[in-house]
């Protein structure tokens, strides 16, 4: 029996529903399913009546939550009584990520975690999110920041932030002078773009199919795998790209990029901190998860703030 199992138990049985503890918890519904399952096939007993659109406890199902919550709340005390202060935290936290992460959302991230952890120090690996997720999940990372959700069933993945990449030029091009331009007007125009293990490249496509764009619609000029290259690219005129809105703020403000919007085509995306919930994290990276949970609910908070 696997703790990650009990807490996964004790999420779907509170919220009676596979899809939703899904979400609470990042996984994909399957590897949900795959946690009861062998909870289940561990007690040998049915944990769950499953319904089409719901869950609900069976009776033994109910007994054991019961136990379930008690196990889970003493395991928390035991964090909690062993837990050191945040000076005492220090070492090396190895982090992998995905390209447009690693332009603005980790330095974010790493500005406030060094205010409160100042003994703290990171190794980053910055990639595509294919061979981010797979450094996390051979061990080769720790923790890491990608662009979509990975299909690892045995890997933990929270959605903390979303970015939206956008359609640029450069001043002189045609598009610039235009309020907007429809998804058509994309056919024979030089499209810069990242590799295809790119989750960026994905979202695009994704985007772009929903318009009725299919990738052979498109003129894909040229392959790149650095944001930086492509933002050059497309400033001298060689192509038009979709780069992240977050991370080009600078040049759309200075006017080296124009902003183009295209009728009914948003390309946003969550971006990811993923774990491999098998592996025990040092006190390093726990406390750095502890970091980006905080951050996550202060920043949901303030978005709320707003739209009141």
């Amino acid at each position: 029996m696997e703790m990650r199992h009990l807490r996964t138990f004790v999420i779907a049985a509170e919220l009676q529903s596979f899809t939703r503890a899904a979400e609470a918890l990042g996984l994909t519904q399957a590897a949900i399913s795959q946690h009861v399952a062998a909870l289940e096939k561990d007690l040998a007993m049915a944990l769950f009546d499953r319904g089409p659109r719901s869950v609900t406890l069976t009776d033994t199902g109910r007994r054991v939550y019961e136990h379930a919550r008690t196990i889970l709340k003493l395991v928390d005390d035991i964090h909690q009584e062993a837990g050191q202060s945040q000076s005492e935290v220090s070492g090396t936290i190895r982090i992998a990520c995905s390209t447009v992460p690693s332009e603005w959302l980790l330095p974010e991230l790493l500005v406030k975690f060094r205010e409160i952890y100042p003994e703290v120090r990171e190794s980053v690996s910055v990639s595509d999110s294919t061979a981010a997720i797979h450094a996390v999940e051979s061990g080769a990372a720790e923790v890491g920041l990608v662009g979509e959700l990975p299909r690892a069933a045995n890997l933990c993945a929270k959605s903390i932030a979303q970015d939206e990449l956008t359609l640029v030029v450069a001043p002189d091009h045609e598009f610039a002078r235009r309020k907007g331009i429809k998804p058509g007007d994309l056919r024979g125009q030089p499209l810069i773009v990242r590799e295809p293990d790119s989750g960026s490249r994905r979202c695009i496509e994704q985007a772009l199919s929903k318009a009725g764009l299919a990738t052979t619609d498109l003129r894909f000029s040229m392959e790149v795998n650095s944001n930086d290259a492509i933002r050059a690219a497309v400033e001298r005129g060689v192509g038009i790209s979709f780069l992240s809105a977050q991370a080009i703020a600078r040049e759309i403000q200075d006017k080296r990029l124009i902003s183009v919007d295209i009728k009914g085509v948003r390309a946003i995306r969550d971006l990811y901190l993923i774990t491999d919930p098998q592996r025990l994290p040092t006190r390093v990276a726990r406390a750095f998860l502890d970091f980006v949970d905080d951050w996550r609910r202060s920043a949901d908070g303030q978005a709320a703030a707003r739209l009141s």
